[in-house]
């Protein structure tokens, strides 16, 4: 279940398009000559792109010419076009096609337009522009039932008051939330709420982005054994250690990342306790710097520095 979603979520552009090209390369590039005027639409693409992924990024936007004079300018098209201006470090010229390729629309995998957003966020996160970088997270959540829709206001209420007054693990009993292409959004915006000193707002996010993690996993645990039921993060995080591929995927989904800034959103609404508990998690089982941070906020803990905007 984990590398399904994993799959079709975080690496869909990746696999999906490399084992299209790899079979469409091999079958199809002897026929065409390289300036073949006929080859279709998606055999130019691929050519494109593998000149981006072979770091050509000249040869890359010349072929994505040539396409955009054949065929016109696809959203798979101009999404490539971002990538390799932003690789080459222009920053604006990446921004202005991520956000063509959005309008565009009518990407060859369904799923990219999520690539896109998360890629666009991140551009504006690096470049300071900090309200676009909430405003395009906030887009990609509100797009999940869960969080947006009124019958399930009160099973949000409820996910802060049990968060804040029994903490994650009677949360994580309770409830299940699907790991999907909106929790990368709840990590990311709790992240930042916790930074933008509105803790209670990231909170909300951070118990969704948790919440899709644990649920994944202990759908995995229980395949594995049908006698697993969950009962604590700390319990959990000891069985994951004895297999590799989940202990990846919590790499994968940052997921001590997210701990830690549930943790942090914690401790800021005065749950020390619980938030210690976390800490304490994140400096055993973790890794580098959300590792190194727990265990200094063990030591002597404080709030997160603001960001302003």
């Amino acid at each position: 279940m984990i590398w399904k979603v994993m799959g079709q979520i975080v690496m869909s552009r990746w696999i999906c398009g490399a084992l299209r090209g790899f079979v469409f390369f091999l079958c199809v590039v002897p026929l065409f000559a390289e300036e073949g005027p006929v080859a279709p639409e998606w055999f130019l693409y691929q050519r494109s792109l593998e000149a981006f992924r072979a770091d050509n990024f000249g040869e890359a936007v010349r072929r994505l010419k040539e396409l955009g004079e054949v065929y016109g300018e696809s959203a798979d098209a101009l999404h490539l076009r971002a990538r390799i201006y932003e690789q080459e470090g222009e920053a604006d010229l990446a921004q202005g096609y991520y956000l063509a390729a959005l309008e565009r629309g009518g990407f060859g995998i369904p799923d990219d337009i999520y690539v896109v957003r998360y890629r666009l966020a991140n551009l504006y996160y690096q470049r300071k522009n900090y309200k676009r970088y909430e405003d395009v997270l906030m887009e990609i959540a509100q797009g999940q039932g869960l969080y947006t829709e009124p019958r399930y206001a009160r099973m949000r209420d409820s996910y802060i008051s049990t968060l804040l007054g029994q903490g994650f693990d009677a949360l994580a009993v309770l409830y299940r939330v699907p790991f999907d292409f909106a929790q990368e959004a709840h990590r990311d915006l709790g992240a930042f709420y916790c930074r933008t000193g509105r803790e209670m707002q990231g909170l909300l996010h951070l118990a969704f982005a948790n919440l899709a993690v644990v649920s994944a996993l202990a759908d995995e645990l229980k395949s594995a054994d049908p006698d697993y039921t969950f009962t604590t993060l700390g319990d959990t995080l000891e069985r994951v250690q004895r297999h590799s591929e989940l202990r990846d995927f919590l790499v994968r989904s940052d997921f001590y990342q997210s701990l830690y800034f549930l943790a942090a959103g914690m401790y800021a609404r005065g749950v020390t306790r619980e938030a210690r508990l976390i800490w304490e998690l994140v400096a055993r089982y973790g890794a580098g710097l959300w590792k190194t941070q727990s265990r200094n906020q063990l030591i002597a803990p404080r709030s997160e520095p603001l960001i302003t905007y």
